[in-house]
Formats: C-alpha cells, sequence, structure tokens
C-alpha cells in the first residue's frame, strides 16, 4: 500500500498546493526547519529542494507508516543531512514528544484523520512546537458549511463531484483520459485499502474507533481551534472541499 501510494501522480490539487507551501515557506528567513506533520512519500520536500537546492533548511517527516517513511528517505537521500523521520501517529497522546521546535508546521492533505475530540490538543502541540515567529500550513479536505461529508450522498456533494473539471477547476490541464485515469486509480486505492485493512484484522490486527475513517470538519471549525489554541489564522485557498488554512505565532520574518 505504501509504494501504490508512492508511485501515485499528485494529480487534482497537489501540485497546485505543492507550489504555494514552497512560495510561503520560501519566504521565511533561511535557514527553518520544517516539521511535515502525515508527510507520506516526502513529496513536499522533495519538490522544496527541487526548487530551492540551495536553501540550507531541515524537514522533519512524521507519519504513522514506517514503510512509507523508508520510502521517503530512499527518496531524499541526497538530502540526508536535511531530513529526519518519525514513525507516529497525530492520534496518539505525546505524538510530538522529543522532535524539538520549529519554524513551520505543514500538514498536505493528513488531518482529517484526526479524531475530533483531539483537535484542540492537537493544534495546542503545534502552537508549542512553533519558535516565537512561526507559521502552520494545512491543506485537506474539509466539510461543507453544513457539516455534510464532501463524500457523501447528499445532493450537494453528488453535485458537485459531478461538474466537470472546468467548470469548478479541480484538476486543471487533465484531459478527460487522464481524469477517467485518476478515478480508476481510486477506485483501486479504496478497494486495496479495503483488503489491506481485511487482511491485517484477519491477522489480529486490532484498530481504535474511528483509526481508519475520516473526520471531516468545517474550515470555520478548523480555524475556531486554532484560534484558541493561540494562532492567528485564516483560510487563503480554496478549490471545492479542499483548502489552505494559515495560522500564524507571532509575526513571522521574511526574506525581503
Amino acid at each position: 500500500m505504501a509504494q501504490h501510494y508512492a508511485t501515485r501522480p499528485y494529480g487534482h490539487y497537489r501540485a497546485e498546493v505543492y507550489r504555494l507551501f514552497i512560495d510561503v515557506l520560501a519566504w521565511l528567513r533561511s535557514p527553518i526547519r520544517i516539521l511535515d506533520v502525515g508527510a507520506g512519500p516526502g513529496h513536499l520536500a522533495h519538490e522544496y529542494f527541487k526548487r530551492h537546492p540551495r536553501r540550507r533548511d531541515q524537514f522533519v517527516l512524521l507519519d504513522a507508516s514506517s514503510e512509507i517513511l523508508k520510502i521517503a528517505r530512499s527518496r531524499l537521500g541526497a538530502r540526508a543531512d536535511r531530513v529526519r523521520t518519525f514513525v507516529r501517529s497525530f492520534n496518539m497522546p505525546n505524538w510530538d514528544r522529543g522532535i524539538g521546535r520549529f519554524d513551520a508546521v505543514v500538514s498536505n492533505n493528513a488531518l482529517f484523520h484526526v479524531r475530533p475530540h483531539k483537535l484542540p490538543a492537537f493544534y495546542r502541540a503545534c502552537f508549542a512546537r512553533l519558535r516565537k515567529d512561526g507559521i502552520l500550513l494545512n491543506q485537506q479536505s474539509f466539510a461543507y458549511e453544513d457539516r455534510a461529508s464532501p463524500y457523501g450522498d447528499d445532493p450537494f456533494a453528488l453535485f458537485t463531484q459531478k461538474l466537470p473539471a472546468g467548470v469548478l477547476p479541480q484538476t486543471p490541464g487533465l484531459t478527460a483520459a487522464a481524469e477517467r485515469r485518476l478515478q480508476e486509480e481510486a477506485r483501486e486505492a479504496a478497494a486495496e485499502h479495503s483488503a489491506a485493512l481485511a487482511e491485517a484484522r484477519a491477522a489480529g490486527v486490532r484498530f481504535a474507533d474511528g483509526q481508519t475513517g475520516y473526520q471531516f470538519l468545517t474550515v470555520g471549525h478548523h480555524i475556531e481551534r486554532m484560534r484558541k489554541a493561540g494562532f492567528q489564522c485564516g483560510c487563503i485557498w480554496r478549490k471545492r472541499e479542499f483548502a489552505v488554512v494559515l495560522g500564524l505565532k507571532g509575526s513571522p520574518r521574511l526574506t525581503r
């Protein structure tokens, strides 16, 4: 499953969001230390170092899968001196213990796995781990404002998901054939995920309630929890159910 996830094309929103993340991070005064929560195979760090090979910044990649972090370390081997990895689930207590302080905390399409009752503590931990002028960037799928799931069966979700890319630009530049291929890959990935979970359960692996599910909350819900944790924050990008939320701790220093 880790290899399948790592080799899938960026598709959809990711190429655009990675550029946004990289552009924001590159305006912070180097060198900076960046925590990537739910880093997966290190896509963001890989693209960052391609764009800015001379910056002396460091990434700390945190993910619950040791297998996917092995792939990340292999991809980023040439930057080994600037990359560290931690196998951690951000739903577990003390997930941030021993990882140090950071100038930026980022997460791309991962935090909808945080269970709702743990979200306030998660943002408090992020705020505590940031240095006095740090930033937080979070991109993920959010619930619609009526709290309906973006992948549910209510009329709004069904209608928006069926609209072509040219109407609500979710997949700019994709041909119809490429879009069909991505949809087929999504169906295959879902089937493989279900099979992997069934195999794990048959082997005796136990999952906590909600551990394998998505927790869709609204942008407003996240912003409220971030502000209570101490952040100044708001939404800086949005397409359909995908959004980027930016949080500030203090007044980050820019390069110019």
